[in-house]
């Protein structure tokens, strides 16, 4: 992962041909402190803050004594600006020592800030604080960049060594690095190693750490999300250099621009497909590539200073993007819905106002495994989605929203993507008879699997019939408990279901063939059901979620008749 970062911040910093890395700050507005002859004369606010481009010398450190930056250009502190103008004090102490002395009073300046503050009505804003000297800004003074390049150089205390990156015997550190997930004083971080080894863990020449940086900089403008509620992830291409096919990679920047590889690879809008949570998907053009190029997924969440690696999955080719779009379309196509993304996976993990971790690590790990083509186990996966069910079950059953139906096709489909993108596509069963249908489906394996799907079927056909006859009311989902129905409950329920076909005048010639069908499943069944609890019930959801498919065969069968 470092060299795939390492290789494409070098890349980055030839073409910019930069001369240092200079951060570029993303604030709301830019507040100019002026000073003349050592006095504060004034302050300027901006919007246009990408227009001073490197005259504002903005460099942000982490956990410092000189708070979010090494120069004069610092995040303003609105509930404390007398914080942030001691910040400023610490910096050109520090400056001080490099060379670049100047006498400011600061203490007015704070006063004149204060005054200026109560003039407006900043709250959530974010507000970057710059010093102008002389009618200079930092960036324009050499005195003042010799200094912070010299303390900057300094403070990341090189030695000679070997750079871990590069190969070369160089000045080395290990003490400082971009990543805010390196850390040389905690177990199972980056490092681990104590403050005097710090050149032996991990050391990398300055120029290795500028790649290092820049990489960082450009990944953190480009993030992309997978899914709803999962952390941001960072693709980081393993650079291979061309081979004649597919897109050329000289220029990466095509890579992160949906346009561009729209042009590059000749899609047309009505190719473009989704798999992730963005209208554009990246995911869609990444798979058109060869494979002369694979990706790295970093899953990396931010928690105030922190920076976590949630998951890293390494050496994605497009081709296997390919395959998982067409793992895509087949959960599509056999269980009804119109669109899978990942986020309609992840509506089964991250559930709303929940704060178990343990949930998204269980996700993430899916994820790992549905990328690397890695089974999965199939008790957990279901149990994982019939709780889905359940909560748009209770939702339904309290009238708070009627999504049951549309939950139960969402989690079949998430069954079929997760099962079929790690352990490979099955063809689609062939639908001339519900017979036929069934004894192919995916999920079916038993009789009593086969007998408690068809009961599902018509136990959907059912409440539709009671939604008709009784102004949207359902009062047999109350019957269903749940979905935490065991053996007897089923065949319990079985035998009212059929009273209540009957009773409702909705026992036809097509409920009467699935009842028989399903009987006659039954019949061929142990005494004794071999399945968990959770698989009953979410082989009868999907029944339920199927209801439309199987009817439709039945018409097809009536036709043939």
């Amino acid at each position: 992962m470092i060299e795939a970062l390492y290789t494409l911040g070098k890349e980055l910093l030839e073409e910019e041909d930069k001369e240092w890395v200079w951060e570029e700050p993303e604030a709301d507005y830019l507040l100019i402190l002026k000073f003349s002859n050592g006095k504060p004369r004034g302050v300027e606010v901006r919007k246009d803050i990408p227009s001073f481009g490197r005259k504002l010398l903005f460099k942000r450190i982490r956990a410092s004594r000189r708070c979010n930056s090494s120069t004069p250009t610092i995040y303003l502190n609105l509930a404390e600006p007398e914080k942030t103008v001691s910040c400023l004090r610490a910096i050109f102490g520090w400056l001080e020592k490099y060379g670049y002395r100047v006498n400011l009073d600061l203490g007015t300046a704070l006063e004149k800030l204060k005054e200026w503050m109560k003039e407006r009505n900043f709250s959530k804003e974010r507000v970057l604080l710059t010093t102008e000297i002389d009618g200079k800004l930092p960036g324009e003074i050499p005195e003042l960049v010799k200094a912070f390049k010299k303390g900057f150089l300094k403070d990341m205390g090189f030695e000679d060594g070997i750079c871990s990156l590069c190969g070369e015997k160089k000045k080395v550190s290990g003490l400082k690095s971009p990543f805010a997930f390196y850390t040389l004083d905690k177990i199972g971080f980056i490092s681990g190693f104590s403050k005097d080894s710090h050149f032996r863990g991990f050391p990398i020449c300055f120029d290795c750490f500028r790649a290092l940086e820049e990489a960082k900089s450009f990944l953190e403008k480009h993030r992309f999300r997978l899914a709803k509620g999962a952390p941001f992830y960072w693709l980081v291409p393993n650079l291979i250099k061309h081979t004649g096919e597919g897109l050329e990679l000289d220029h990466i920047y095509y890579l992160y621009d949906i346009e561009s590889l729209r042009k590059q690879l000749k899609l047309t809008e009505g190719e473009e497909q989704r798999l992730a949570d963005v209208q554009e998907d990246l995911l869609d053009y990444l798979k058109e590539l060869k494979d002369s190029v694979s990706f790295h997924f970093i899953f990396v969440a931010k928690k105030q200073a922190q920076e976590l690696i949630k998951l890293h999955i390494q050496d994605v080719f497009p081709s296997r993007l390919k395959e998982l779009f067409e793992v895509k379309h087949f959960a599509e196509r056999l269980s009804g819905i119109d669109e899978f993304t990942f986020s309609t996976l992840s509506s089964f993990y991250y559930e709303p106002n929940s704060k178990d971790r343990q949930v998204e690590k269980e996700f993430l790990e899916l994820l790992d495994r549905i990328f690397r083509k890695i089974p999965v186990s199939e008790l957990a996966l279901i149990r994982r989605l019939l709780k889905g069910v359940q909560s748009a079950y209770y939702e339904e059953v309290n009238g708070k929203e009627r999504s049951l139906q549309k939950k139960i096709q969402e989690a079949f489909a998430s069954y079929l993507f997760a099962k079929f993108s790690t352990e490979g596509i099955m063809e689609e069963p062939k639908a001339t008879s519900v017979k036929e249908f069934v004894d192919n489906l995916p999920l079916l394996r038993e009789a009593e699997e086969k007998g408690l799907f068809l009961i599902g079927v018509l136990t959907q056909a059912l409440l539709k019939s009671q939604a008709l006859a009784r102004k949207g009311s359902k009062p047999f989902l109350k019957k269903l408990a749940g979905f935490r129905l065991n053996q007897r409950g089923f065949e319990k329920l079985t035998v009212e279901l059929l009273d209540k076909l009957e009773s409702y005048e909705a026992f036809g010639k097509k409920e009467r063939k699935l009842f028989e069908l399903a009987s006659w499943y039954f019949s061929q069944a142990k005494p004794n059901w071999n399945l968990t609890l959770e698989r009953m019930n979410f082989i009868f959801a999907v029944g339920m979620g199927m209801k439309e498919k199987v009817y439709g065969i039945l018409k097809q069968e009536g036709s043939h008749d």
